[in-house]
């Protein structure tokens, strides 16, 4: 968001050097980690598993020839540096876990060939950061094993192609020095731990560089505050989340303080963000370029440790097959765990800070209802076009989704043609688009406000104000509402529009579902994987009727060449030179056997909090 939190700073010391201890390793997995992880993997069950993955995966790698030096996304050395790092995880955990010096020597070679790049692509910092993060690792667990050379070999790197080109970035004002996003969590966080690994090879630049990270990256931790919200969405959340635990047990393992990073407003909550933004689908809520699809993040594990949260750990227990086993193994039994129910994590929560509301019939099963609800910020990072999109799962299915990111490469894409993109446009989102063309479908600048919010046993519901999305427009006032009614056994969701000249307006719902649209128009039953939900209009303008349309753009709208193909269909509600109106929609999950209930009785927004639906 672009209002600041709590202020956040760490508590920087006269030296940080002078804290670290002289022995190796000492990042993240010391020795006596090493004899913890040892006991977790005696006692059997999951550790055991893990630990079997680990070591198949890092079987796998021996004879795999090394990463190579390419940009293969044709923007950056982001993934072979990622896939570098990953690799020496691995094999150096593996290597400590066994002492099969194999591994050891799969894991130096890896380091030797990225060592020998011709940079590490400065220019695009994260691939050093990553790098950085996956070199400390290698030098500190593996330092043991490495001979003199190869030590001053994989250290000479460090300093030639990360660190010396951070502190030459941290001079000259580089673009992510001074970001609040997840840019500057991960650079330092990698820098920090390379500092840390060869802090008694160079204290003067390693003690200069941890200085620096630590006066950089308070804004960025402060995103944060104040309940845990991230306003970069669930992926970049888990971005973030990784590379900021990692820095932090980086700290504490190497000078046993954290400089009261951990004691960072929302840092305690910020675990439940992610329990809350997935869906009973296992689907998350995935605004800001993400991807629906949820993956585990280990270092849920240690925020379960540190906060005293066990459904932290039960949830990176939900995502562990698709997870980095070498970040798990290092945290996996620091904690019990416990389910959401047994934690009484709540079913409605709102991140006011980053435009945010999600609902759910109950916690536990993969049928209930839930709704993910986006007053939105449509000038966050990674933001879109999107104020008052949402989601909605029910019976196991994802009925309305969101389409998701588009090609990074795509010209433009972070700059003045992202709002050209039809997935980041509002008609690509689940929303009201009032008026339509060649320019931005919402104001760029826009954000909503939550202006009421409400929870019981049998309801939930957000109101925003979304007046900002249109202000150009004509548009006074606008205004949606989604509820959870009737013992949360069915959603609706309430436009309400007020205009100083009629316009046009698009209700749009992406969905995947067969529709069938009723004679009458004012209902259509969605069909998807065997389940069936029944759409409503319970109110609206006389003639506004659904109908379907493809996920495409309208035909005043740009469509650039370049963009991906969307399968899925949108249900549609047209409201033609309307000035004053209001649009409710109704969801039902059918179930055979059980009677529909009659629509229910319309009740205007600024009267949802006092009959508390």
């Amino acid at each position: 968001m672009r209002s600041s939190r709590a202020g956040f700073k760490p508590v920087v010391p006269e030296s940080v050097i002078e804290l670290v201890r002289s022995d190796h390793p000492r990042l993240i997995a010391d020795d006596d980690r090493l004899a913890q992880i040892h006991a977790w993997v005696e006692a059997g069950g999951g550790a055991a598993a893990l630990q079997g993955r680990l070591l198949a995966g890092a079987d796998a790698l021996l004879d795999e020839p090394t990463t190579v030096y390419e940009f293969t996304n044709g923007r950056s050395l982001l993934w072979p540096a990622r896939q570098v790092k990953t690799r020496v995880w691995m094999l150096a955990l593996s290597y400590r876990l066994t002492e099969d010096r194999a591994y050891a020597e799969r894991a130096a070679i890896e380091l030797d060939a990225a060592a020998a790049f011709p940079d590490w692509n400065p220019e695009s910092f994260l691939a050093v950061a990553e790098l950085l993060n996956g070199f400390a690792i290698g030098y500190d667990w593996l330092h043991a094993y490495l001979d003199d050379e190869r030590r001053s070999s994989i250290a000479a790197a460090m300093f030639d192609k990360g660190l010396r080109p951070a502190l030459e970035a941290y001079e000259n004002g580089a673009g992510w020095t001074t970001e609040t996003n997840n840019w500057q969590i991960v650079c330092v966080g990698g820098i920090a731990m390379a500092s840390l690994a060869l802090a008694d090879v160079d204290p003067g630049l390693t003690e200069r560089l941890l200085q620096l990270g630590m006066r950089h990256v308070g804004p960025a931790i402060d995103e944060y505050a104040p309940s845990g919200g991230f306003p970069e969405g669930i992926v970049y959340w888990k971005y973030a989340t990784k590379y900021l635990v990692q820095y932090i047990a980086s700290l504490v393992s190497a000078t046993g303080h954290d400089f009261g990073m951990s004691d960072a407003p929302g840092l305690a909550e910020t675990g439940a963000f992610a329990l809350h933004m997935a869906g009973p689908t296992g689907l998350s809520f995935n605004v800001a370029d993400a991807s629906p699809a949820q993956g585990g993040l280990p270092e849920m594990y240690w925020l379960a440790e540190r906060y005293e949260h066990p459904e932290y750990a039960w949830w990176a227990d939900e995502g562990l097959a698709s997870a980095d086993p070498a970040a798990a193994m290092v945290w996996y039994g620091l904690s019990d765990r416990a389910t959401p129910a047994q934690a009484g994590l709540a079913t409605d929560v709102v991140y006011e800070h980053v435009g945010i509301a999600l609902s759910r019939s109950a916690w536990g099963g993969s049928t209930g209802l839930f709704t993910g609800f986006r007053p939105g910020d449509n000038a966050s990072s990674h933001g879109d076009l999107d104020m008052g999109t949402f989601v909605l799962d029910a019976g196991g299915v994802r009925w309305a989704e969101d389409l998701g990111a588009e090609s990074y490469s795509l010209p433009g894409y972070f700059g003045s043609q992202r709002g050209t993109y039809y997935r980041k446009r509002a008609e690509g989102h689940n929303t009201l688009v009032i008026g339509s063309g060649s320019g931005p479908d919402q104001a760029p600048a826009g954000r909503g406000k939550v202006i009421a919010h409400g929870s019981s046993g049998g309801a939930g519901w957000t109101v925003a104000d979304l007046s900002e999305a249109y202000a150009d427009r004509g548009v006074d006032a606008w205004q949606r509402g989604v509820a959870m009614i009737d013992d949360r056994t069915r959603v609706v969701v309430q436009d309400e529009v007020q205009a100083s000249q009629p316009a046009d307006a698009w209700w749009f719902m992406h969905t995947s579902a067969t529709v069938e649209i009723a004679p009458d128009g004012r209902s259509a039953v969605l069909t998807l994987d065997g389940r069936t939900v029944l759409a409503r209009i319970a109110d609206a303008p006389a003639g506004a009727v659904f109908s379907v349309m493809d996920a495409a753009p309208l035909p005043t709208s740009p469509n650039p060449d370049g963009q991906a193909a969307n399968e899925q269909s949108k249900l549609t509600i047209r409201v033609s030179d309307g000035s004053a109106f209001t649009l409710s929609v109704v969801f039902d999950p059918v179930v055979d056997g059980v009677a529909l209930p009659p629509l229910p009785q319309i009740v205007r927004l600024a009267g949802w909090a006092s009959r508390g639906l």
